[in-house]
């Protein structure tokens, strides 16, 4: 961590930054570096995380622990960051500490609680644990065994993780035996007992951990820590956390998460409907409170895991057009190159792209997908397994559609790709054997090394080989040729669609088969069950076919979409039997009896379904040539907004060069780039002879987009490119588009440096592909 001064005295906002100004504009004492324009004044671990104010909030549970602190505020908004870490709003309760810490500075807990909210990055955990403490000493008793329990945690030894871990147990068992009262201390120690499960620390009984947990739901009936109940068994004996699950969003109604966990619990039990429901209320939850609170979808802990979990459960219920439209607006979400993009694991695009394939499959919307591969949602990728998935899906989507030719150019397309696969790896295999005889490997180390060097390409030939495999049993298919087992195995569909193909195609009677085993291991799903009965009927099984209907009816809900194809196809069992047209059983209910009281049928009161950018504040700024300008100026058309921090700046001035050569790009595409400084107007030209563009001879420097002053940080603050805690300026950039909404944004201690992937992303949230 960068050397700083330890603030003791509580001072307000206003005043630490005041004094932190005051501090950094001094000449830096010997061995001392000044931190970087928008770099923390107080150290590294500063630098990240949110940076703006904090807000009260109601909603996010009812706890409490006792604290020393001089800020009037400080108890409440310390009880706040809790229950923001019970659910797992790191984030937030991060910000909940930090304001402590900025109005309060001597809080030792409030920096405890910022390395409470770094769990999963213990690098920053140190560095704020190591504030607590050296500020230990005026913390009481109680206090100073929280602190010292995750310094010891997080220090270096014994240099066994596992062995820090059981010591944590240990210190946290050693609270509860001084505090008996402690709720908090109990609540931890179960959640660190669930998590150290799952690293190498066995619970020798949950049972145990459960009681525990009961000790603090007796004083405290609605304590969030329903959340480690619901986590404590699932995937074990997910039964016994119903209870819990029923109540758990009551107990911080504001934070997605605890509205996201009890779908877990119902998942786990094939209550799929159920599940889905506390799934959409977790991703109303978070789309409003992302507007409020200024953060891109991604920035949000489990947001893209919540939202692609109800894309599948909303398909396993039959709910087709709301499946496929999440999955797209996943990918509608904005995208970026640390946080969200197809080739991101966990992210909103990666999950989008996924999700989508799997649900156009799912409801048969071949020629939907062919569509779409022609747009955003599903375009080419540079990332050959994702490319590669690509060519499958719309191969299949070829063969389905009867459309040979388009089939054969998606075969001659991977064919094209194995050949460049097969070609890199022989290219590195000879560079690792050239290597190796250089180096006088003997003959058993070379032909190691020469494996390993093409063993990356494995995988790639693997996944290339299935999918050609499996599109070229689709065009014997195509010619007549009936389906058999051998040519089966390289078809890797699910076992309904399969039936399907088989029906078709096959074997009537492994048609039948499969479909029995896809009913049979996808219990509690839709399409299935419309599979057999759609193949017992078409095989004369009027009997079978009746009980696959009864089935069917037993668990659609009346969002169910009974036009999409495997139901549509299912009029004729449905007239037969008598149902109409219309045979969703309406009057059924689909919550259980323990599904929990007072939880509404309409969500829509909670935030919008999807993401929705909010409106960009209005700002006032002064052009170079001192007339006023701002949000006006750009009114109408969209436009780029670089934050930068003043000529000095070279981190700034290497930002504005970065995107000074794609300025005739991005205007375009129709898009104005302009920069703003806090630097007073006189001095905006200073920065001009920085400019690493071409000059013509007689002609100034001066970057190809305008130059505005905002020495009173109007800007800046609407923006949020702002530390409110420290009160400096921060680092951003923005995209408003035509009707004067926030589409992208960037803030933080570094600039955004990547032109071109901004120019791309642009494009994109602006539609301006086509």
């Amino acid at each position: 961590m960068r050397p700083r001064t330890l603030l003791a005295l509580p001072l307000s906002l206003s005043l630490l930054a005041t004094a932190l100004r005051a501090e950094t504009e001094a000449e830096p004492a010997a061995g001392e570096e000044a931190p970087l324009p928008g770099h923390s004044h107080i150290g590294d671990s500063f630098d990240e995380g949110p940076r703006q104010a904090a807000r009260k909030m109601d909603g996010v549970g009812d706890v409490h622990l006792p604290i020393s602190t001089a800020w009037s505020r400080g108890q409440a908004f310390f009880d706040q960051g809790l229950g923001q870490l019970h659910g797992f709003w790191y984030y937030e309760a991060e910000r909940t500490f930090r304001q402590i810490a900025a109005e309060d500075p001597g809080c030792a807990m409030a920096y405890w609680g910022m390395a409470m909210a770094n769990w999963e990055n213990s690098r920053r955990a140190k560095g704020f644990i190591d504030e607590a403490v050296a500020r230990k000493d005026e913390a009481t008793p109680h206090e100073r065994m929280y602190i010292e329990a995750q310094a010891a945690f997080l220090g270096d030894e014994p240099k066994d993780i596992k062995e820090r871990r059981k010591k944590l147990i240990l210190a946290l068992e050693d609270i509860i035996h001084e505090h008996p009262d402690d709720l908090e201390a109990k609540a931890f120690l179960a959640v660190r007992l669930w998590q150290f499960d799952r690293q190498g620390v066995p619970i020798a009984s949950r049972q145990a951990v459960d009681s525990l947990l009961d000790q603090v739901f007796a004083a405290n009936p609605l304590h969030p820590a329903h959340h480690y109940r619901v986590h404590l068994w699932d995937g074990k004996k997910t039964e016994r956390a119903l209870g819990s699950a029923a109540v758990l969003h009551a107990t911080a109604p504001t934070i997605a998460h605890m509205w996201h966990m009890p779908g877990h619990t119902y998942d786990k039990l094939k209550r799929y409907p159920e599940s889905a429901y506390h799934q959409e209320a977790s991703a109303r939850v978070d789309h409003r409170t992302q507007a409020e609170n200024g953060v891109l979808p991604d920035a949000i802990h489990n947001y893209a895991h919540n939202n692609e979990w109800l894309t599948r459960n909303w398909g396993i219920c039959g709910r087709a057009d709301d499946s496929v439209a999440m999955a797209k607006a996943l990918i509608d979400n904005p995208m970026h190159p640390k946080l969200n993009h197809f080739n991101k694991g966990n992210s909103s695009a990666a999950h989008g792209r996924k999700r989508l394939l799997e649900a156009l499959g799912r409801f048969e919307r071949w020629g939907e997908l062919v569509a779409l591969a022609d747009t955003h949602y599903l375009p080419p990728t540079d990332v050959p397994r994702l490319q590669t998935d690509r060519l499958l899906w719309l191969g299949r989507a070829h063969y389905e559609l009867g459309q040979r030719p388009e089939l054969e150019a998606a075969i001659a397309d991977l064919a094209s790709r194995r050949a460049a696969a097969e070609e890199e790896k022989a290219g590195k295999e000879d560079e690792a054997r050239e290597k190796a005889e250089a180096e006088g490997k003997d003959d058993k180390e070379r032909d190691k090394l020469v494996r390993e060097a093409g063993k990356a390409l494995d995988n790639r030939l693997k996944e290339i080989g299935g999918a050609a495999d499996e599109l070229a049993v689709y065009i014997t298919l195509l010619d007549g040729t009936q389906l058999d087992a051998e040519s089966a195995k390289k078809i890797k569909r699910g076992k309904d669609a399969l039936a399907l193909i088989h029906l078709r195609h096959g074997d009537p009677e492994e048609a039948r088969k499969l479909a029995a085993e896809a009913v049979d291991s996808a219990v509690g799903q839709t399409v299935p069950l419309a599979v057999k009965a759609h193949v017992l009927e078409t095989l004369g099984d009027a009997e079978g076919a009746a009980e696959a209907m009864a089935a069917l009816r037993a668990i659609a809900t009346a969002e169910l979409d009974i036009d999409a194809a495997p139901f549509a196809r299912l009029a004729p069992v449905a007239a037969r039997l008598g149902h109409g047209e219309d045979w969703r059983d309406a009057a059924k209910g689909w919550r259980g009896d323990d599904f929990g009281a007072g939880k509404p049928e309409d969500l829509s009161h909670l935030g919008p379904l999807r993401y929705q950018p909010p409106t960009a504040p209005s700002y006032q700024l002064t052009a170079e040539d001192g007339s006023p300008a701002g949000s006006e100026t750009f009114a109408g058309r969209p436009v780029v907004l670089m934050f930068y921090l003043g000529h000095s700046c070279g981190h700034c001035v290497e930002q504005l060069n970065a995107f000074a050569p794609l300025a005739d790009r991005y205007a375009e595409a129709g898009i104005a780039l302009a920069a703003i400084s806090p630097e007073p107007r006189e001095e905006l030209v200073a920065v001009h002879e920085f400019c690493d563009g071409p000059v013509e001879e007689g002609v100034e420097k001066h970057f190809p987009f305008p130059l505005y002053s905002d020495p009173s940080y109007t800007a800046f603050k609407a923006f949020r490119a702002f530390d409110d805690f420290e009160g400096q300026p921060l680092h951003g950039t923005f995209l408003i588009d035509a009707e004067g909404k926030l589409r992208w944004l960037d803030v933080g201690y570094e600039p955004f440096m990547d032109g071109e992937f901004l120019l791309e992303e642009c494009e994109r949230l602006l539609g301006m592909r086509g």
